[in-house]
């Protein structure tokens, strides 16, 4: 991105390699969801559980999976607002998620499962509310130098000069 300084470059990097991180716990939670078969979410009463049922474990794995899947998308291409909005939207939903099942449900005590990705994601989404912004990456004037962009350019280029030089000869 050509309009970027040096440190504004090393900033969304680095933010990158966060979202990255969050990500990675995500598959964490998922890989940890289906080793551990029951969930640190829900009634924990041996009389709520059908012997064997691990339902509620593999929802939450699967959550997960498509949460670390939607912050990779982010991670990606975060110089496209709506893939940061899903991002943003899975972050706060996870949160919605925790507090509920911790606060208002009761199927969880407000312990380090809960409040640590509550931390982290909100970290997480205050950095994808600001950072962006900050840096100016949706502004409808900025030039984002791809290279998808540059080789359509070379392509409408060339196929310029092809015509040229058929009437040319012509």
């Amino acid at each position: 991105m050509p309009s970027q300084t040096a440190m504004e470059r090393k900033v969304l990097y680095a933010f990158r390699g966060w979202i990255a991180f969050i990500a990675l716990m995500d598959f964490g939670t998922a890989i940890r969801c289906y080793i551990e078969r029951r969930s640190f979410l829900g009634d924990h009463m041996d009389t709520q559980y059908i012997e064997g049922d691990f339902t509620v474990s593999r929802i939450l794995g699967m959550y997960c999976i498509l949460k670390a899947m939607a912050l990779v998308h982010c991670t990606l291409y975060i110089h496209y607002k709506p893939v940061v909005s899903m991002g943003g939207c899975g972050l706060a939903l996870t949160m919605v998620l925790y507090f509920t099942e911790a606060l208002y449900f009761r199927s969880s005590t407000f312990n380090f499962y809960v409040t640590f990705p509550c931390i982290l994601n909100f970290i997480t989404l205050a950095g994808l509310i600001y950072i962006p912004r900050r840096l100016r990456l949706w502004d409808p004037h900025s030039d984002i130098d791809d290279e998808n962009s540059q080789l359509l350019k070379q392509m409408g280029g060339f196929k310029k000069r092809r015509g040229l030089k058929k009437n040319c000869i012509s």
